[in-house]
């Protein structure tokens, strides 16, 4: 199993919709991913464990069958993908694919 990571990070001048991004990034993600997708948290950052600011804004966690699957699917729809960034923030996602052990 592997887990597709997404964070944003929480900059000063940075800002995030999490209602458009929940409710219409991520249902088309879900649409363009299929059946690979496993399970989906999404989750907003509150604070670090020192009280100081979260140094995410935004992580999602999406649990994947197939990493090859994810990577087609991006490469093929990443204009789409892209393009819908603006529509909910103007921060820079730090992506990564993780294997569950």
């Amino acid at each position: 199993m592997y887990c597709v990571t997404v964070l944003y990070p929480n900059q000063a001048d940075g800002h995030f919709d999490f209602t458009y991004y929940r409710d219409r990034h991520l249902p088309m993600m879900l649409a363009l991913l299929g059946d690979n997708v496993v399970s989906l948290q999404l989750r907003r950052g509150m604070q670090a464990v020192d009280g100081s600011p979260a140094p995410y804004l935004c992580l999602l966690n999406t649990q994947i069958r197939s990493p090859e699957h994810f990577a087609s699917v991006m490469a093929a729809n990443s204009e789409r993908v892209l393009g819908d960034i603006p529509n909910y923030t103007n921060l820079q996602p730090i992506i990564q694919i993780d294997e569950i052990l």
